[in-house]
């Protein structure tokens, strides 16, 4: 015999200004994350650093696609609005470019 089972939902006590203000900050993070995975990878080759920035990634749970989306589609990392496009396009759509 089934049973069922009322799933009762809370509404969040996080309000709507909390949680924009913690993408914000999470998506700042992960910028500067790419900006020093361009710069330690690209720029100055540094392999030590490399693996330990990437490390961070793994250990912060950062979708791996996403920052290696942003580090290769942005022209100019330095450029939040770019950085951002590029990030809400592939957060919204899963796509690369």
């Amino acid at each position: 015999m089934a049973t069922k089972q009322k799933i009762i939902t809370k509404p969040s006590n996080v309000p709507v200004e909390n949680e924009e203000a913690r993408v914000r900050n999470d998506r700042q993070a992960v910028f500067q994350l790419v900006r020093d995975l361009v710069q330690a990878q690209c720029e100055r080759g540094d392999e030590e650093l490399t693996k330990r920035l990437w490390q961070d990634v793994a250990d912060r749970e950062i979708d791996l696609d996403r920052v290696i989306n942003l580090m290769y589609t942005c022209s100019f990392h330095e450029d939040d609005n770019e950085m951002t496009k590029v990030d809400e396009t592939y957060q919204k759509t899963g796509l690369v470019g």
